[in-house]
């Protein structure tokens, strides 16, 4: 398995993923600057409330960045799965002294844990830095404090899961009709549901907890169909 997992990395030049990481945190990271600015621009308006103080910033920002890597997950599927087992090049994969289990295995589990460890990564340094410029800004106007750091990595660790298996339900739709579009469309339809419902349920942990394992097994159920859609494909 690690072998496999070793050349799928080479195959498909990890690197590439992880220069698109560095870019998105540089991106997220003025999105989280404008966030916290939003509110003073307009410091009577009701709806900018929303964006005010750690416990809505948090979410919010958490949210949006869910939101991307739903994105990158479901074009990263797309060139693991998606098109390597479209046209003749299923060919090659199958000619593997391995069993198509294991390669698809693989490809999930790389795609998989690249977006749950570049996601919570990404999110850390985001709000460290953020954190830190803090003590001369003071966007936020609250200290930034080790209990905020916390409910960082819990609303991060829960978001990132989410992400996660959202991109392998995307994979599995697209994977029917062997559609990169389809597979990017349908993440992006998820993940916009997704921001719907968590946004709205951010004040409950338990629903938040709940929707979180019910990802989880649709993850695990869609993971089954494409293994057994791939174990009885014909070439």
């Amino acid at each position: 398995m690690k072998t496999i997992i070793r050349l799928e990395l080479k195959k498909n030049k990890i690197s590439t993923y992880i220069i698109a990481d560095i870019i998105i945190a540089i991106t997220m990271l003025g999105f989280l600057f404008l966030f916290a600015y939003a509110p003073l621009i307009e410091p009577g308006d009701k709806d900018m409330a929303i964006f005010s103080g750690y416990n809505n910033l948090i979410p919010l920002f958490d949210v949006f960045n869910m939101a991307v890597f739903c994105v990158m997950s479901s074009v990263m599927y797309s060139k693991f799965v998606i098109e390597d087992y479209s046209g003749k090049r299923p060919i090659l994969l199958f000619s593997y002294p391995v069993s198509r289990k294991k390669v698809v295995l693989s490809k999930l589990f790389i795609v998989c844990g690249f977006t749950v460890i570049s996601m919570f990564i990404n999110n850390f340094i985001i709000f460290l830095i953020f954190g830190i410029t803090e003590n001369f800004i003071h966007l936020v106007g609250k200290n930034f404090t080790f209990h905020i750091i916390l409910q960082i990595a819990e609303n991060t660790i829960i978001m990132s899961i989410i992400a996660a298996n959202i991109g392998i339900i995307a994979v599995g739709a697209g994977f029917i009709k062997k559609s990169v579009p389809t597979t990017i469309v349908s993440a992006v339809l998820l993940a916009s549901l997704m921001c719907n419902i968590v946004v709205n349920a951010s004040i409950n942990k338990v629903a938040i907890y709940v929707l979180t394992v019910i990802m989880v097994i649709i993850g695990i159920v869609c993971s089954g169909f494409l293994i057994k859609k791939i174990n009885i494909m014909e070439v």
